[in-house]
């Protein structure tokens, strides 16, 4: 495991599988620049500990339980307008993107383009914004 840079970009994980979880905790606690601070698989723990912990960004998985992923991303933008968000789908980018846009939220990826998923964070932290090109076929 990477140690984390003193000014290593805080990232928030909400996901439901327990596979995925571990899978991208110990993807971005493998790079010096980014930790996790938080990892949950509800909208609603999510709403509860984000303003709490104050990440960097929030990695929100699209299909939540109870409250989706994009629901979840207008919530927190209403209450925390800075907090950028990534919306990670298994979903092609034509299904939800423009969705997930009107929603606030910062960014969209797909799972499947995981070589895109640091890209995409890392993007979002220094320009604003991060939209997958691809769809799937």
């Amino acid at each position: 495991m990477a140690i984390p840079t003193p000014h290593a970009a805080k990232l928030f994980v909400v996901e439901d599988h327990p596979a995925m979880q571990r899978a991208y905790r110990d993807l971005f606690n493998r790079q010096p620049d980014l930790t996790v601070c938080g990892i949950v698989e509800s909208a609603e723990l999510a709403l509860q500990q984000i303003p709490e912990i104050q990440p960097d960004i929030a990695i929100i998985d699209v299909s939540l339980k109870m409250m989706n992923g994009i629901e979840l991303v207008r919530q927190l933008k209403s209450r925390l307008p800075e907090l950028r968000t990534l919306i990670i789908s298994g979903h092609e980018r034509t299904a939800f993107a423009d969705t997930a846009q009107q929603a606030g939220a910062d960014g969209y990826v797909m799972k499947m383009d995981t070589r895109y998923i640091l890209v995409a964070i890392r993007q979002i932290l220094e320009t604003g914004t991060y939209w997958s090109e691809t769809d799937a076929t």
